[in-house]
């Protein structure tokens, strides 16, 4: 019951910090918009994609990746973890170094590509913050390890309400000039991440005065390998959805505009606000992931694990389900209260959208929490599988099903549902039935009549 518990504590820390951060997040952008203008937020919104990217290649992945190591030594636990800590922070500092440096050299070069120099700006303002991300990752997968989610959640937040706080005052203050405007929007965000990055530095020496004020780094210790075999499976975890979203952008627009004119309205209406609304509730169970990884990874019984991993699925699926249930009961209201410029057949658009993929509430949450277990499980490529198996079968649906005018738009959704769908099926499956060999190479189907 203890056990149970560590879960769901660590779950409402973390999908609290998280469920704020992104309340606070959609609420920043309607002001931002207003200050900015549609030319300011598209120079706004046009560096974030190859940000996005960098940051998932330059330590996003490593809170869940640290955290499961830190779970799982069992020996001089304290030593180990300050051990990976510092040995990671030296680590991934470079890489966020050599990311932030390309993007500030190359900041020209990468706006006009885009079409529009006046981004130039935003990048170079934009770049040192992936060095503060770098160096925030590594602390959040350290206190992460110790089951302590006090310390990502509340520097989530912080970092959101820094974010709103000089995002709005430096675009005022530099609009109508919307170049500098845009840039000082931007440097919001590196400003959010470096205030962050202090707060959990002070935490942290707090905490390790406490524990082992006398400890000394020894890099002999830190095995890199460990770190990196975690670190790219899950950064590929992180990134194929997002790629996949990426490529759905080409493919939608372009079939939908073969019979109708608004083609790109449609997209914004499935991609932006519905999918913006199905994500909020998603972030609560993200809390549930997050703390599946290091609980699950303590314990030395695969029966534990995976009784664990039973109970953190249950909490997923109880959240899940009457989230859904509640978006599907009242999507009519959600649309009218948060997009009110939408017209009438724009509102029954987003309404019947937001009926048919608050089903995805359940599928993505449930996604989130499989995936942490099979890390923890050391299963940390079969996430992989499922999803690549399911973006296909959703690239085939979407092109069959979008072509259909009656269909519609509505295509698009019948084939996420699907993707996300599969992916639970086949991670469900991996995780209580498919096993590694113990060399760790290729996939071994448990018998009924073995035991593990």
């Amino acid at each position: 019951m203890k056990k149970q518990t560590g879960i769901l504590k660590g779950a409402i820390i973390l999908g609290a910090g998280s469920l704020i951060a992104k309340i606070i997040g959609a609420i920043y952008r309607v002001p931002l918009t207003n200050v900015l203008g549609s030319e300011g937020l598209g120079l706004y919104q046009m560096v974030f994609p190859l940000y996005c990217v960098l940051l998932d290649f330059s330590g996003c992945a490593l809170p869940s990746a640290l955290s499961k190591i830190i779970a799982s030594n069992k020996e001089n636990k304290e030593e180990n973890a300050l051990t990976y800590f510092y040995g990671s922070a030296k680590l991934f500092s470079i890489i966020g170094a050599i990311f932030s440096l390309f993007m500030v050299i190359f900041a020209k070069p990468l706006a006009i590509l885009q079409g529009n120099e006046k981004a130039t700006l935003s990048y170079i303002f934009l770049a040192p913050s992936i060095f503060a991300v770098s160096l925030i990752s590594c602390f959040r997968g350290y206190f992460q390890g110790q089951t302590n989610m006090l310390p990502t959640s509340t520097s989530q937040v912080v970092e959101q309400l820094i974010k709103l706080f000089f995002g709005l005052f430096l675009a005022y203050i530099f609009m109508p000039n919307v170049k500098l405007a845009s840039g000082g929007a931007t440097l919001a965000v590196t400003i959010s991440e470096y205030v962050a990055l202090l707060m959990l530095y002070l935490i942290f020496i707090r905490h390790k005065k406490n524990t082992l004020p006398n400890f000394n780094y020894n890099k002999t210790n830190f095995n890199v390998k460990k770190v990196i075999k975690l670190f790219i499976p899950i950064t590929l975890i992180g990134i194929l959805i997002p790629l996949s979203q990426t490529a759905d952008s080409f493919i939608i627009i372009n079939l939908l505009k073969n019979y109708t004119k608004n083609a790109t309205s449609l997209f914004g209406i499935f991609s932006g606000a519905v999918s913006s609304i199905i994500n909020l509730p998603v972030a609560i169970c993200y809390g549930i992931s997050s703390t599946a990884i290091p609980t699950i990874s303590k314990q030395e019984n695969i029966k534990n694990k995976k009784k664990l991993g039973v109970k953190a699925l249950l909490l997923t699926l109880l959240v899940s389900v009457l989230s859904a249930v509640l978006l599907f009961f009242t999507a009519d209201k959600v649309i009218s209260i948060l997009y009110k410029r939408f017209n009438k057949e724009e509102y029954l658009v987003a309404v019947n959208l937001l009926r048919i993929m608050c089903v995805n509430v359940v599928f993505i949450s449930v996604m989130q929490t499989q995936n942490a277990i099979l890390i923890a499980l050391n299963k940390v490529f079969r996430p992989i599988i499922s999803m690549g198996v399911a973006i296909l079968i959703k690239t085939i649906l979407e092109i069959i099903l979008l072509k259909n005018p009656n269909i519609n738009i509505y295509g698009g959704a019948y084939s996420l549902i699907a993707c996300y769908f599969i992916i639970c099926l086949v991670n469900l499956f991996m995780i209580f039935f498919v096993k590694a060999n113990q060399n760790g190479k290729g996939i071994k189907v448990r018998q009924q009549q073995n035991k593990e």
